[in-house]
């Protein structure tokens, strides 16, 4: 294992040092480990996003990664995101949505997405068939009200077809929470309609 380590880390550090990118025969003749070793470690770093492939011709040239990982992104945006594979089953989630659901992590991977999570949700026989749809390659969006601890909590959920990197098909789900939003809307259209009656009297005086 320890050898697996360090050849890994031989072929990060030799495609750093070759950001024009190098050949599976270039980096096994700059680490002087075998061809078939090297081909193997690359496939296992090209899965989990360590390196990145273009093919020209005949020959695979392979790059430092230039992504974030995603579980880095997903934890920058306020959205609620989850990702299920086909099964149904949760994949990732982010921190955002562990904080509103108030679990860990350990707690959500794994678990059936109906059981967990929709039955938070009203309307879930309709998520759940766009979801169902979403592995068929359809996008959906639905906008629903629910109460939340006594108060009206208003979501915007986009469903959304993905395939993850083995080329399983699976689907993004990203919920908007914008009950803010809608009561700052609430109150302006009520502020607004304040306003002119006021108007309106004083135009009758």
């Amino acid at each position: 294992m320890d050898g697996y380590k360090q050849e890994i880390a031989k072929i990060k550090e030799v495609l750093r040092e070759n950001p024009k990118g190098m050949t599976v025969t270039d980096i096994s003749r700059k680490i002087k480990v075998n061809r078939n070793s090297v081909a193997k470690y690359l496939d296992i770093m090209r899965i989990s996003g360590h390196v990145e492939m273009l093919t020209f011709g005949p020959a695979k040239v392979f790059f430092p990664s230039r992504r974030v990982p995603i579980t880095n992104l997903l934890n920058y945006t306020s959205d609620y995101i989850i990702i299920i594979d086909s099964n149904n089953k949760i994949t990732m989630i982010n921190d955002t949505f562990l904080g509103f659901l108030q679990s860990k992590r350990e707690e959500i991977i794994g678990e059936n997405i109906e059981e967990r999570i929709l039955n938070i949700f009203k309307e879930n026989n309709d998520i759940l068939k766009s979801i169902s749809d979403a592995l068929d390659g359809k996008s959906f969006v639905h906008k629903i009200c629910i109460d939340v601890d006594g108060e009206d909590t208003f979501f915007t959920i986009r469903i959304i077809p993905t395939t993850f990197e083995d080329g399983r098909n699976g689907v993004s789900i990203i919920i908007n929470n914008n009950t803010n939003y809608k009561v700052a809307e609430k109150a302006l259209r009520e502020s607004q309609e304040n306003f002119k009656s006021l108007l309106d009297k004083i135009k009758k005086k």
